[in-house]
């Protein structure tokens, strides 16, 4: 179940991490079923209106049958009527209310309970889960908790009271006369046929405009992500053009979703007004033999006026429904993004780390990656990892820092299966510095990462080991400075050193640097490089780098396939 939460090793994890193709309903089920106790109540409450709304034309049918037969406490029977019709209109007006209260708080859990999974899964998604896709636009996918939020609302309470109202309707229509039986039943069929075969289709027409109306969101995303991209005529022109085309397909899938919408509500307009008279002839026959009387006839119209009536209210609950389908479809592109695996072994190793690859393979859908790499790296051991772009350097070290899975081979890290461990305890003995990642936060939240381990002295002697804390010092706000994801205002070389600081302030037993030092100007690589293979750091170093003077202060030059240079 996506969404039902078990605590292990101090995550939330979901019981059901593996990828799944449920359908949106089978997905909507599994999402509104903690929250069947409270659906249950709106039910209920649903029936109470239900019956109470039949105080209106029961109200009436008495009160015409009192001026029908002459009667002659007139007066007092009306006061009598009056106040028990207020006494059911509050009861149902009080159940209604309580109905809203209760849908209220329906919707801040299900918000509640879907971000609390989503802050879980997402940092424990599989790299390869996001392969082919862009995450921020992925997520935006997150939005449609809203729409979720308020087409379940309006089902639960519109929706719902529409179709117990009239099911309780009809019912009191049937025991007044057989042919009113019948009259329902052709109601009910003609019901079953606005709803499933004009209906037919309009989940995936929804859903498909909803696909459409991401892209457009995509694009626009692309356009001010590089704003230096498209400043020219020409590239102007493109992203115009280009969204043109976007907004076409949108609308055209737009109009195929509305058509199904809209033929559900002219079907219902008219089975609105035929059921109207129908059965107003058929209960005028009755009454002209004595079947049927007027009283009952004027309730039976009120009773179908209301439940007829509310086919109109049935377009808005149909739409919601189709609205509320597609919203479940695009939050399953996240609650079925593959996560981690959460269980391993949790040794507690301190000091430098030593490692073991033995015939590592990885390839990307069969074309390029690493290639049966073989070799062994001793505790505090400095060593440069080097190659050609694209032979495998930055795909070796992501397999070293379990961002990937292999397709074959195996890692020890200290003597121990890289499998056998918990995903929580390898990471803590590896820490990474290369593609940069700075998050909306401060300079000191980007270095610690909520680590405990990590207090603000050991932030700063991270600042200052990387060539850096005195520049922050300078910034007005020092080591508290706000930064936005990318890393601004810190400059890009600021920023690489920043992503250096986070990966050596956890005292990792194995630090593994991704061709950031070959982003740096000279004398500065210089001084970092002195920095990471003092004698003292107690760490075990790999280096992704092209520069040979870096490779010459290594004790060892090694390529993605293993080979010794």
């Amino acid at each position: 179940m996506a969404l039902s939460l078990v605590h292990t090793k101090g995550h939330a994890v979901p019981i059901d991490s593996r990828p799944h193709h449920l359908t949106p309903f089978q997905r909507l089920w599994q999402l509104l079923r903690p929250e069947w106790p409270d659906i249950s109540v709106i039910a209920i409450f649903s029936v109470g209106i239900g019956l109470l709304a039949l105080s209106i034309p029961i109200t009436v049918e008495a009160l015409v049958g009192s001026v029908q037969g002459g009667n002659t406490a007139m007066t007092q029977q009306v006061i009598v009527l009056a106040v028990i019709l207020l006494i059911c209109l509050l009861l149902a007006g009080a159940m209604r209310a309580w109905s809203q209260y209760l849908a209220e708080f329906f919707q801040r859990r299900l918000f509640v309970r879907i971000v609390s999974d989503l802050a879980d899964r997402l940092p424990r998604v599989k790299t390869q889960a996001l392969d082919g896709y862009h995450g921020p636009e992925l997520v935006n996918r997150f939005f449609d908790v809203l729409t979720m939020q308020k087409a379940a609302a309006v089902l639960l309470l519109d929706g719902l009271a529409v179709v117990i109202q009239g099911m309780i309707g009809l019912a009191v229509l049937a025991v007044w006369h057989p042919y009113l039986l019948g009259f329902n039943l052709a109601l009910l069929i003609s019901l079953m046929f606005l709803i499933w075969a004009l209906g037919y289709g309009g989940v995936q027409a929804k859903i498909t405009e909803s696909y459409a109306k991401y892209a457009v969101a995509a694009w626009m995303e692309e356009l001010i992500r590089h704003p230096h991209t498209f400043k020219t005529v020409d590239s102007q022109t493109y992203a115009s053009d280009r969204a043109d085309r976007l907004t076409v397909d949108y609308l055209l899938a737009r109009q195929d979703s509305f058509q199904i919408l809209f033929r559900q509500i002219v079907f219902g307009i008219m089975l609105q007004a035929l059921a109207s008279a129908t059965l107003l002839g058929l209960g005028g026959w009755l009454v002209i033999r004595n079947e049927l009387t007027i009283g009952q006839l004027v309730a039976a119209e009120l009773i179908v006026a209301v439940t007829v009536g509310s086919l109109i209210k049935l377009g808005k609950s149909i739409e919601s429904y189709y609205d509320l389908m597609s919203a479940v479809d695009k939050l399953g592109h996240l609650l079925d993004l593959e996560t981690e695996r959460c269980e391993g072994q949790e040794p507690h190793v301190d000091g430098p780390a030593s490692l073991e690859v033995r015939d590592l393979s990885f390839s990307y859908c069969g074309r390029g990656g690493v290639n049966r790499a073989s070799f062994r790296i001793d505790p505090r051991e400095r060593v440069a990892l080097t190659g050609s772009p694209g032979s495998g350097k930055s795909t070796l070290l992501a397999l070293l820092q379990a961002d990937r899975d292999p397709d074959r081979g195996v890692i020890r890290l200290d003597g121990i299966d890289a499998r056998q461990l918990s995903l929580d305890a390898y990471r803590q003995r590896v820490a990474a510095a290369g593609v940069c990642e700075v998050f909306d936060g401060s300079i000191l939240d980007n270095i610690t990462l909520g680590r405990s381990c990590v207090t603000l002295n050991e932030a700063r002697q991270a600042l200052e080991l990387v060539q850096l804390l005195e520049e922050v010092e300078r910034l007005p706000e020092g080591i508290q400075t706000r930064l936005v994801t990318g890393g601004a205002p810190l400059s890009g070389s600021q920023a690489d050193r920043l992503m250096l600081a986070r990966a050596i302030a956890g005292k990792p037993g194995l630090l593994l640097v991704d061709d950031l030092l070959d982003r740096m100007e000279p004398e500065l690589c210089r001084r970092t490089l002195a920095m990471l293979i003092a004698p003292d750091a107690p760490w075990t170093l790999v280096i992704a780098t092209t520069r040979a003077d870096v490779m010459a202060a290594c004790q060892r030059v090694i390529q993605p396939s293993g080979a010794v240079r």
